[in-house]
């Protein structure tokens, strides 16, 4: 039986205290910022294409079937292989699949392209294996807020290029498919960096030394992957498929204008490197805080306003600084060690709600209107606060802050 053991977070943590091979990994996990275009370019490409909305729907609900198979048993079988080599599969189909929605054509083709592109997914659980060997415990939460500044700085770099540079020297289709090449490139490159250039984990299993598996048992740990499968289920249903047409049919936006949002959004928490450092709140209220302002974020969306819809993702990334991070820290810190088959357990339970999520909210947006989608993804927010009491309070008492 192992021990409880109440850890004390350190908080700053400087970029010149982090391990060499942390910071490796934070530079090269920036191309997950660049590679997350292609989310917000499919469906628009989709609409673009003349392809209905409940027809993507249907599309995005027969990958999320495929993927919804294989999600536990990826996860089961890393705990005893290379994290490693998962993760360098996962980022080579996302580069397949990107580079053929470049080159689609027709639904067949879109539906070729959805089918790579979404399979990344179920190597989900080799990223959290992976991150919990290679994450010193006392240093979780601030890498975990890295990451997002990673991946937003480099978004929004990005989609600003995209707007106000690409944006007005090609349109339409041309804009959407230039962009899925360059993520092509980009991720071939990515997969390659994990077989030789960032760190490799013996095994999924493999933690870190300073790490103490908590006697917590399933209960605990279950309260924080239930909370966690709420949350991705409120985001698959108020996803980019429904944003991008709620934004080019209602209000008869141009193919670019979903990455304006976005970009917004990833300004938001790239600023957030010069002040979140500074904040010494407790994880377990960080979780709540930055959940609560993202549920209420989804509420703004009711409002019909495009001018609201954008700037309201001031409050999303905000929100999205708190929460992530937090919900990742609590969920390492409470994990049992085989921790690769629950996560790909709740990973697969998350995609098989994927089978459905992409055609009852185009169902619901397409006849009832796209308020009450956004209601829908709020409710189920604001129940994950709900369900992850236990795991929070138990954070709350065993986890300590050293204000440095």
């Amino acid at each position: 039986m192992f021990a409880i053991v109440t850890y004390t977070l350190v908080i700053p943590v400087t970029w010149e205290k982090l391990p060499k091979d942390v910071k490796k990994f934070l530079i090269l996990f920036s191309i997950n910022g660049f590679s997350f275009s292609a989310l917000i370019a499919a469906p628009t490409l989709g609409n673009l294409m003349n392809i209905s909305l409940e027809s993507v729907g249907w599309l995005f609900s027969l990958s999320s079937f495929l993927q919804a198979l294989l999600s536990y048993f990826v996860g089961r079988k890393f705990e005893k292989l290379p994290p490693t080599y998962g993760l360098a599969i996962s980022r080579a189909i996302f580069g397949i699949g990107s580079l053929l929605y470049g080159l689609c054509t027709n639904v067949w083709t879109f539906a070729a392209a959805q089918l790579f592109l979404s399979f990344t997914d179920i190597f989900y659980p080799c990223l959290v294996m992976y991150e919990r060997a290679l994450f010193p415990p006392k240093q979780r939460e601030i890498i975990y807020s890295l990451e997002f500044f990673m991946t937003e700085s480099t978004k929004a770099i990005a989609y600003a290029l995209f707007v106000f540079v690409f944006a007005p020297l090609m349109q339409g289709q041309s804009f959407l498919r230039s962009i899925f090449f360059m993520i092509f490139f980009a991720n071939v490159f990515y997969s390659a960096a994990y077989l030789f250039i960032l760190p490799k984990v013996e095994s999924g299993s493999t933690v870190h030394s300073e790490h103490v598996i908590a006697s917590t048992g399933l209960k605990i740990f279950f309260s924080i992957m239930l909370h966690q499968y709420l949350c991705y289920t409120a985001f698959n249903f108020s996803s980019f498929l429904i944003i991008s047409y709620y934004l080019i049919d209602l209000f008869k936006m141009p193919a670019w204008s979903p990455f304006l949002f976005e970009m917004v959004f990833s300004a938001t928490v790239a600023t957030s490197i010069f002040w979140k450092g500074k904040v010494k709140s407790h994880p377990s209220f960080n979780l709540i805080f930055g959940a609560s302002a993202i549920a209420a974020n989804f509420l703004i969306w009711i409002i019909q306003n495009p001018i609201l819809f954008f700037t309201s993702h001031v409050l999303m990334g905000i929100g999205f600084i708190f929460w992530f991070p937090a919900k990742e820290t609590i969920k390492q810190q409470v994990a049992p060690r085989q921790l690769g088959r629950w996560e790909g357990f709740f990973q697969g339970l998350n995609i098989l709600t994927r089978i459905f999520t992409p055609i009852a909210s185009a169902t619901v947006a397409s006849r009832l209107g796209y308020g009450f989608v956004f209601a829908i993804s709020a409710i189920l927010f604001f129940s994950a606060i709900v369900v992850s009491m236990p795991s929070v309070l138990w954070m709350k008492k065993n986890f300590g802050i050293e204000r440095v």
